[in-house]
């Protein structure tokens, strides 16, 4: 618990054994459920993130988007954490991200790695697509966002019954980002948050790059028939 409000740790995991280990032995005493979504891994995930007190949920469905919203669906907490299991996010940070909801009263609050707090800690062709979708986003929907890519964020449940997230792949983060931003009705902003190497395999292909600027592209038209 964390005043009085109980806080759910969701973890989307494709094959991350050693990146899961890391992150979850920094798991704050506070947070009161831990969820980690096994996403199809063929390595031991699931089974060292038990080991340290995760309860497993088993996506088949291949995807980011599926795994966080398996996960959602499972959370039960007043106030839930998205992070991915890489070891790069820091999950040491997330008092000072809820400690920072409380002070301005916000509802969503994503982590903003930029500027990065260690050198060469992302590849330079992730660091570029991901300024351009950035300010692609901000240009378009007019919020103000500047790490739409960011794999850690934190919001209260009551979030999730005002915006409705479609994108099933790595999109995923980016629209329930722009989703929350542009709600009248839903507080978001962002914070400064430290990002280290990763464990293990970089997952982010540049294929990935090229779908999430199509997923942005779609949203803004969508958004803008329904007007």
């Amino acid at each position: 618990m964390y005043n009085n409000k109980k806080i759910s740790l969701v973890i989307p995991c494709y094959n991350e054994e050693k990146g899961v280990v890391e992150t979850l032995k920094k798991n704050p005493p506070f947070v009161d459920e831990v969820i980690v979504v096994d996403n199809n891994s063929t390595d031991k995930t699931a089974e060292v993130a038990k080991n340290y007190g995760a309860t497993i949920i088993y996506e088949k469905k291949k995807g980011y988007g599926y795994a966080c919203q398996a996960g959602l669906l499972n959370a039960s907490g007043d106030i839930i954490a998205i992070l991915d299991g890489e070891n790069s996010y820091p999950l040491s940070e997330l008092e000072k991200i809820l400690a920072h909801m409380e002070r301005g009263y916000y509802d969503f609050v994503s982590g903003n790695r930029y500027p990065l707090s260690y050198k060469n800690v992302q590849p330079v062709i992730n660091k570029i697509a991901n300024y351009f979708i950035s300010w692609l986003i901000r240009f378009l929907f007019q919020i103000n966002l500047m790490d739409s890519q960011s794999g850690m964020m934190v919001f209260k449940k009551t979030v999730l019954d005002k915006i409705k997230i479609q994108n099933a792949d790595m999109g995923f983060s980016q629209e329930i980002k722009i989703k929350a931003f542009l709600h009248s009705a839903i507080k978001s902003g962002e914070i400064h948050i430290s990002y280290q190497v990763r464990a293990g395999k970089v997952k982010f292909k540049k294929i990935d790059a090229i779908r999430n600027l199509f997923s942005v592209l779609s949203l803004f038209r969508e958004l803008m028939q329904k007007k």
